[in-house]
């Protein structure tokens, strides 16, 4: 049912704030404590239930921990369970939150309703909903292990959003005597994954749906990262993949990217926020200069060129085949996040046990990770891509469901539902990103806008974050609050036109930033538009304004 007007006009000039949104409800029904005895759930077991006292950033709430489907696994003998923490505010806005998480999971973070890369902005708990949290169905003790676990993988993959989900909405009833008015699902990273998947197996669970820096094609993107963990070694000049691409001629490439795209979007202010034409201006091999002799970190050597335009240009098999999409020129690849993505994650902890123990089948035995970072590193740089690749697709007698599946967003064609339902989805990705190509996002995002009869922008909307590394930092307005837009949305009708987005300079309860460059202005911000319009300069006003900015192609 449509909302009166002149409460949509009341929203849009509160500035979309919280209270404007829905009647807060006073009180639970039941008393914290009294949870633990009285709320039965199959397969749910709650173990604490505590009243949190007000603070000056979050309301009073009833924090309760529990765990779902506890389980002996069959094949590894360990014992798996989906950990889970809500939060109940004493002053409930009607609302519920589910918080996913990012990279393996397997830790219950509180709470909060945060988004990773919105910055300190309006959490959801401090608005007044209910929030959960979980570790998808293991633990970081079991990471990456618990890929061994055939029921383990799926958990990670979707199955622990779907099967927490009807069980928090049965405790919000159960605590104040009604399900929630609204439903919202956000995260960013592999949470913006899940957020995605979701909104695909889900549609039906949540009303609005927030999906920053998704790694939507993550098995693909980790085999992005071995891919160029090999191509930075080849030129590698110490154990260090780093030394490849140092910082100091990380800086100087950055910069020679501003200088060919800054001024895309009308102001020079060492942004490039018209992303989709800078690949068309910048030239690796034009714009930098070529080493004769020894690196001064003024120039690259042919060979790091090589490398560097193989990257960029996305991960291929020895015939060509791309196994995952290309990256934009980006001055955030001066960012330290950018470098510990490219030359640290692929190397060790992270993206090669991923692959060798969660993504492929079979997933390698486990007595292989006795040294993980030793075996980490032998495994990226081993990886053969047109014999290992296949694996991610495979599966067998145990391992019924390959990664490529498990892992990844059914196609668009399944966003019909969520288009069907009324649902709104807002996606947002750092062109800077160095695990997660923000190229990769916008082809999906076109896919979508392709497809006849759904009326992409009526119900999802992409918003790109220029410089941001993954999903923060990199010399970019980094700080935002897309849940209260999606709220309006969702609620009242009142599709986000722009987000403004500001610095997180020193002095910002959330951490200061510090790959913003010393020039910029402490109070800088800008608008982020939806995809394919960028901030334009109007030609007049504060240029450390987003006021004085179009959305515009």
């Amino acid at each position: 049912m449509s909302k009166p007007i002149g409460i949509v006009l009341l929203c849009m000039l509160c500035a979309c704030r919280w209270a404007t949104a829905a009647p807060s409800v006073s009180g639970e029904r039941l008393a914290c404590s009294d949870l633990l005895r009285t709320f039965v759930y199959a397969d749910a077991k709650l173990i604490s239930a505590t009243v949190v006292a007000p603070t000056q950033a979050l309301p009073e709430h009833c924090q309760v921990q529990g765990r779902l489907s506890e389980r002996v696994s069959a094949v590894d003998g360990q014992t798996y369970a989906i950990g889970f923490e809500m939060r109940l505010p004493s002053r409930w806005n009607g609302r519920f939150f589910y918080q996913a998480n990012g990279g393996m999971d397997g830790v219950v973070v509180p709470a909060l309703g945060a988004v990773s890369g919105a910055g300190p902005l309006n959490p959801a708990l401090a608005a007044g909903f209910a929030v959960i949290s979980s570790d998808a169905g293991h633990s970081a003790a079991q990471n990456p292990l618990f890929g061994i676990d055939p029921q383990a993988r799926l958990d990670y993959g979707y199955q622990a959003v779907g099967k927490l989900t009807p069980m928090a909405k049965a405790l919000i009833q159960h605590a104040y005597g009604r399900r929630p008015d609204h439903s919202y699902i956000g995260g960013c990273s592999n949470g913006g994954r899940h957020v995605l998947v979701a909104a695909s197996r889900y549609a039906d669970q949540f009303d609005g749906f927030l999906a920053g820096d998704p790694g939507m094609h993550l098995p693909q993107a980790a085999l992005a990262q071995l891919y160029g963990a090999q191509q930075f070694s080849s030129v590698a000049t110490t154990a260090d993949l780093e030394s490849a691409f140092t910082a100091q001629e990380r800086k100087f490439v950055a910069d020679r990217i501003l200088q060919r795209c800054d001024g895309l979007d009308g102001l020079n202010d060492g942004m490039v926020i018209a992303s989709a034409a800078c690949q068309r201006r910048f030239s690796l091999a034009r714009d930098v200069p070529t080493c004769n002799g020894t690196r001064t970190g003024s120039c690259l050597d042919a060979r790091q060129k090589q490398v560097l335009q193989k990257v960029f240009a996305g991960a291929r098999d020895g015939h060509g085949k791309p196994l995952y999409a290309p990256f934009p020129y980006d001055p955030g690849i001066a960012g330290r996040n950018w470098a510990e993505w490219k030359f640290v994650a692929s190397v060790t902890n992270r993206d090669p046990l991923a692959v060798a123990f969660i993504f492929q089948t079979p997933p390698v035995a486990a007595e292989m990770l006795r040294a993980p970072e030793a075996f980490g590193r032998s495994f990226a740089l081993s990886f053969d891509f047109d014999r290992d690749t296949a694996k991610l697709e495979a599966t067998d007698s145990t391992y019924t469901e390959a990664s490529a599946a498990f892992m990844t967003p059914p196609d668009e064609s399944k966003l019909t539902r969520l288009f069907a339902t009324g649902a709104k989805l807002i996606v947002y990705h750092g062109t800077g990103d160095p695990v997660f190509s923000s190229d990769d996002t916008a082809r999906w995002y076109r896919g979508i806008r392709g497809r006849p009869g759904t009326r992409t922008s009526s119900f999802v909307r992409y918003f790109e974050v220029p410089g941001m590394n993954h999903c923060r930092g990199g010399p970019a307005t980094d700080q935002f609050d897309m849940i209260a837009p999606l709220v309006q949305w969702v609620e009242y009708g009142v599709a986000p036109e722009r987000i403004t987005a500001t610095v997180r300079a020193a002095g910002n309860p959330g951490g200061a930033n510090a790959e913003l460059p010393a020039a910029w202005a402490a109070n800088r911000s800008r608008p982020l538009c939806p995809y394919p319009t960028i901030a334009r300069y109007a030609g007049h006003g504060d240029p450390n304004s987003a006021a004085s900015f179009n959305c515009r192609r």
